[in-house]
């Protein structure tokens, strides 16, 4: 098949990592690739060679600019979607899913779109209004879990949609009695992903020698730092920003503590189940249950309850059977996300 995946751009982020992870496999399989990114940006993740990728150039440089430069976008997006004539198309993300249905109107092509956040999160009311309609054009929705599922299906009356999760790549495990006392927590440093407050609560635990180590950036990083050396833990609560090879930090690590308020699907989460690490987590609306069943293969805590997920924590911390019942448990998601599974649920959705 001849894919043509459309995406802003490829930036450090869950729904770019999912496409560039999907985009690498399709070709791997011998489908003909093209990536449209419709903003002019740095790409951060590996792209295999044979992929042939499109930057649309759209930029954001004042209000009439960006207008101008959308219609542009729009128009260059149609006229490459007509020219290459894919068999499939597939966005992301509720804005460019509804760029791209119009940018394909009357061209006879099979468009597919999903969405890439908690579906119950507010949304400007004209983009809303348009994706209730316009969907109804795609031919197929994808869900990232069953509650997008039922909201999706409520809102835009699409008879076809699909839940297929994010997938994950093949980790290699290290055997956890080697694991360093390090408690790890991956995400965008913003106010829904809950770090300054669980930094604040970890400071309270009673340890010796166990670290919060944190991965990511983002608008309050430097609010973080300046709680840390408030609290006087610039020892044991290290932030380490952006990475790129987060796999290594997974193999260190000993626990992992998930504190988003709000997920479409939470990939840093499935990643660190993959690599059997025993993780705490809140239970968002979106994700988290799905792939935790709670006290068998994780810890689930009610979304903002800080002092349980101490609790939970300091649990773990002075329990090492535990630690290891659930790291175990944790390992058999590498069977339900696999990237050979997923990439075989797109394509034989594609092709339905």
């Amino acid at each position: 098949m001849k894919i043509l995946l459309v995406i802003p751009s490829l930036p450090l982020g869950g729904a770019e990592r999912v496409m560039s992870v999907l985009a690498n496999k399709f070709v791997a399989l011998n489908h003909d690739v093209h990536l449209v990114l419709l903003a002019k940006d740095e790409i951060f993740y590996s792209l295999d060679k044979r992929i042939v990728v499109h930057q649309l150039g759209f930029e954001n440089k004042g209000k009439l600019s960006k207008i101008i430069s959308e219609v542009k976008t729009y128009f260059r997006l149609r006229k490459l979607i007509k020219n290459e004539n894919p068999d499939v198309v597939l966005s992301f993300m509720v804005k460019y899913n509804i760029f791209t249905i119009m940018a394909s109107a009357f061209l006879k092509t099979k468009v597919f779109v999903s969405d890439r956040c908690n579906p119950n999160k507010k949304i400007p009311f004209l983009r809303n209004f348009l994706r209730d309609r316009l969907y109804k054009r795609a031919t197929g929705v994808i869900a990232q879990t069953q509650l997008a599922k039922s909201v999706l299906s409520k809102s835009t009356k699409h008879q076809n949609i699909k839940v297929i999760h994010n997938p994950l790549k093949q980790m290699e495990i290290k055997p956890y009695l080697n694991r360093e006392k390090i408690i790890l927590n991956v995400g965008r440093l913003a106010p829904e992903k809950g770090q300054l407050k669980l930094i604040e609560e970890f400071c309270k635990i009673e340890q010796t020698g166990w670290k919060l180590m944190i991965l990511g950036d983002g608008p309050l990083y430097a609010d973080l730092q300046a709680r840390i050396k408030e609290l006087n833990a610039q020892s044991k609560v290290i932030l380490e920003g952006a990475v790129s090879d987060v796999e290594s930090y997974l193999q260190r690590a000993s626990l992992f503590v998930f504190s988003s308020f709000s997920e479409g699907f939470p990939n840093a989460l499935a990643e660190a189940m993959c690599s059997g690490l025993p993780c705490i987590s809140f239970d968002c609306e979106a994700g988290p249950n799905e792939i935790i069943t709670n006290g068998e293969n994780g810890i689930l805590v009610p979304v903002g309850d800080f002092e349980t997920l101490r609790k939970e924590l300091e649990g773990l911390i002075n329990s090492s059977e535990d630690r290891e019942r659930l790291a175990v448990a944790a390992l058999k998601t590498n069977e339900d996300l696999a990237i050979d599974k997923i990439t075989q649920e797109y394509l034989s959705f594609f092709k339905s």
